[in-house]
């Protein structure tokens, strides 16, 4: 009797104990802060660069609307000359109508006027960089940043956008798949990361204006609209109206309230981890076998959650004739349907 076909499938980790391992790094080289063997928490400073300067130049004539030879007159400031954020830096008198300047972008020194050109000197403030994980550090990377130990809750999505951000996890809605209205949105979210079945276009441009630290959504319709408003995005499913899956749900519910770091980096697999004390046992191995739990990635039954009840040695055929290898599978809608590998990935 030959043996069932069973590939390795896709997996979404959703552990209610973990031990994970994260690096923090420095945009540039500077000082690390942390050692080995320390205890950090989210907010510790583990490393920080020293103030930079970034030169650049600007159109001044384009911007002002002047021939070049008559931009020194039009100056506020001379080679040499240091300048606030705002302040103006070129001016063309006018009485009627509005006045053409030019303000500074940040603070700095004016370096020079080259023809139809200004060059300035930004001053960039120092960049502090904080451990975001509460745990241990374990290496020391010199002059770059840290590696971190943390032990918690952790469960992935399928798309993240925005970066990283930590908050404390707030659920504003009762299932799944119910959708957060902007209605429900006030100055109580300002921080936090909102955890929500889906949110309406409406909704999601409160909580950027409401300031929201990120948000845990099943699925979203606009991807510009997100990355327009650079809010840190969690998406469990896809694009499209879909129900965060009832795993990942349960988990975030039940932590509703704890700190929780959501991050999405845009290139690799996003998560929320949220830290907890005390030792954790390594994350068991996922493998397609009988009783795995699964979700439908793909087909008639996307999204749902099922469990294994049975892996034919054989391909099934599909009415259009196409020989299918796949497993049988319990749904909560319906019992035993025979879904293909390519349609099923691992969860828990």
């Amino acid at each position: 009797m030959p043996d069932a076909f069973i590939p390795q499938l896709a997996q979404t980790r959703v552990l209610t104990s973990a031990r994970i391992r994260r690096e923090r790094l420095l945009p540039s080289r500077g000082t690390v802060l942390a050692s080995i063997g320390s205890r950090v928490g989210a907010l510790d400073v583990v490393a920080r660069t020293e103030a930079l300067e970034n030169s650049i130049v600007v159109p001044l004539a384009t911007i002002l609307r002047e021939p070049a030879n008559r931009l020194p007159e039009f100056l506020r400031k001379q080679p040499g000359e240091s300048f606030r954020h705002d302040e103006i830096l070129a001016a063309v008198p006018q009485t009627i109508g509005r006045r053409r300047l030019y303000r500074a972008p940040g603070a700095g020194r004016l370096i020079a006027l080259r023809g139809a050109w200004l060059a300035l000197e930004l001053a960039q403030p120092p960049f502090e960089l904080r451990a975001l994980y509460r745990g241990q550090v374990i290496n020391v990377i010199p002059q770059l940043g840290v590696v971190i130990e943390a032990t918690g809750a952790l469960t992935q999505g399928v798309w993240g956008i925005g970066g990283e951000c930590f908050g404390l996890l707030k659920k504003m809605v009762n299932a799944p798949g119910e959708m957060l209205s902007e209605r429900k949105i006030d100055a109580a979210v300002r921080g936090a990361i909102v955890v929500a079945g889906g949110v309406t276009d409406a909704a999601l441009h409160r909580l950027a204006q409401e300031r929201c630290a990120g948000l845990i959504v099943g699925g979203l319709e606009s991807r510009a609209l997100v990355e327009q408003l650079k809010l840190p995005v969690l998406m469990t499913e896809g694009w499209g109206t879909r129900a965060i899956a009832s795993p990942i749900f349960d988990l975030l519910a039940a932590h509703d309230g704890a700190e929780a770091i959501l991050n999405a980096p845009g290139t690799m697999r996003p998560d929320v981890f949220i830290p907890s004390i005390g030792a954790s046992a390594p994350a068991p191995a996922l493998v397609a076998k009988i009783d795995a739990k699964v979700r439908v990635i793909g087909g008639a039954y996307c999204g749902e959650i099922g469990e294994i009840v049975a892996i034919p040695i054989l391909p099934r055929t599909a009415e259009s004739g196409i020989q299918i290898w796949g497993a049988e599978v319990d749904l909560a809608s319906s019992k035993g349907v025979h879904i293909a590998w390519d349609n099923l990935e691992i969860i828990g």
